[in-house]
């Protein structure tokens, strides 16, 4: 007789970084009552941070569905509030009322966390303003820490910030969470086993700062862009098939084909209002509610002005994505669904390949530029990039009163004549930037440079990925 073991592995990735957000989340909740706000775009890592801080504690999460009534919610909540507090049948909560009286009359220390509170603004927004008649009327004899999540920034800010809003400074502290940076992001890769500096670099161009998606990395056991991009996205079963898709119509529903057209203009590069207006053949006046919602309720993409230009109400402004893979997304799958959805995702695949570097270039320059201002944010007022109308550009210009800094990015290894002949070139762009004074320095970040000190000694401003922390 044979015998088959089967052997299943179940991978939990690690939790990793965010030390100090879980540092705050500690303190305030050994000195409650306390009210914690966490904001950030999806998949960020919010209900994961909540997670791990409420591993060890008695809490009680309450995601809010904006498909669901406030009743049914309601109903909901109570049968999990008593199941998880393992409370006698006589407890009843199925109301609002009922449910907040509980929360704040709890005799023992609990977190309560929200999850997509925001969503209270479309399901029911007097929950919203019940809330804050129970904080300030019995929070300071209960024993909750209240969280409230949320993944639309703008609204977010609007129930918290906003002079008008019932919870306006109701909130001990706002925590805004962040993608993780590049060179937190190529640590966890190469704890997941990516050891080779280019697959590290391509995995994080594909995938930006986005952990949600490193977990899937490591289920999948991918180690390079081939294996990421043949096990999550270009197979009949792939995790993320429709992950641009099903978060657009989670949050628009039937309008989510609107949305759709706008973000494949941006991925082709069509910046300006008026050349997304054109792209998508929808008139100029009526897109500002669209890509306010991508900026601010999704955070997938955002508004930029030249830096020079402090007015972001500048006519210059043009909008970008934030997100690296709803940008791939956007550009290749979107763009050739028939091609995807009729399975030739070898052509697909082989297209992605054959331009992999030129447009990884985006996501390259977004890299380097944050790394730069990380390492120079003290030394300069004002860091940013910079156009004309008439498509001049510097990917990097950082101004200050002692001096300014103009580099240019390249997602490419460069010779010294390389390197020379791109300082030549940005030289004769500095005429064009107005108002701009004090001396200048000019300098060029690549993925190498060859002759890099002799450059350093002729005064430039040289960096490669060696510099920046990245890389073996």
């Amino acid at each position: 007789m044979i015998i088959f073991i089967i052997i299943i592995s179940i991978i939990i990735m690690k939790f990793y970084a965010r030390e100090n957000e879980l540092i705050l989340m500690e303190q305030l909740k050994n000195s409650a009552p306390s009210f914690l706000v966490i904001t950030g775009r999806r998949r960020v890592g919010k209900t994961e941070l909540v997670r791990e801080f409420c591993r060890d504690k008695k809490s009680l999460y309450y995601y809010v569905d904006q498909n669901k009534s406030i009743d049914i919610m309601m109903e909901e909540f109570g049968r999990y509030t008593t199941t998880i507090l393992d409370m006698p049948g006589y407890v009843k909560i199925d109301s609002q009322e009922s449910l907040l009286e509980f929360l704040f009359s709890y005799e023992y220390p609990v977190v309560v966390v929200f999850d997509e509170f925001q969503r209270f603004l479309k399901v029911h927004p007097s929950f919203i303003s019940q809330l804050q008649r129970f904080w300030d009327t019995k929070s300071k004899t209960s024993r909750v820490f209240l969280i409230i999540s949320g993944s639309s920034v703008g609204m977010i800010k609007k129930i918290f910030l906003d002079g008008e809003s019932p919870l306006f400074k109701r909130a001990d502290n706002i925590l805004p969470l962040k993608p993780f940076s590049p060179r937190e992001c190529l640590l966890i890769l190469a704890d997941l086993g990516v050891v080779d500096p280019e697959m590290q670099l391509d995995l994080y161009l594909l995938f930006g700062g986005t952990i949600y998606y490193y977990t899937f990395l490591e289920k999948y056991r991918c180690t390079s862009l081939e294996e990421a991009l043949d096990q999550l996205v270009l197979n009949d079963l792939a995790p993320f098939r429709r992950e641009m898709s099903d978060v657009l119509i989670e949050e628009f529903g039937r309008e989510h084909a609107t949305y759709y057209e706008i973000l494949s203009a941006i991925a082709e590069g069509k910046c300006a209002q008026k050349e997304i207006a054109d792209f998508t053949h929808l008139a100029p006046t009526s897109l500002p509610p669209y890509l306010k919602d991508l900026t601010d309720l999704l955070g997938i993409i955002e508004y930029r002005v030249p830096v020079t230009e402090h007015d972001r109400r500048s006519k210059m402004g043009r909008y970008t994505f934030s997100d690296n893979f709803f940008r791939f997304y956007a550009r290749y799958i979107y763009r050739n669904m028939s091609m995807y959805q009729g399975g030739q995702y070898k052509l697909l695949k082989d297209r992605i390949m054959s331009e992999w570097k030129g447009f990884s270039g985006h996501a390259f320059r977004e890299m380097v530029r944050t790394l730069l201002i990380q390492d120079l944010a003290g030394q300069f007022g004002h860091i940013g990039s910079w156009w004309n109308r008439r498509g001049d550009e510097i990917d990097f210009l950082a101004l200050g009163e002692a001096g300014n800094l103009a580099v240019e990015i390249k997602n490419l290894d460069l010779s010294y004549s390389d390197a020379r002949d791109i300082l030549n070139a940005l030289l004769k762009k500095i005429p064009l930037v107005k108002d701009l004074h004090g001396p200048l320095m000019l300098g060029v970040a690549a993925r190498t440079v060859t002759g890099k000190e002799k450059l350093i000694r002729e005064g430039y401003f040289i960096r490669d990925l060696s510099d920046l922390g990245i890389g073996g």
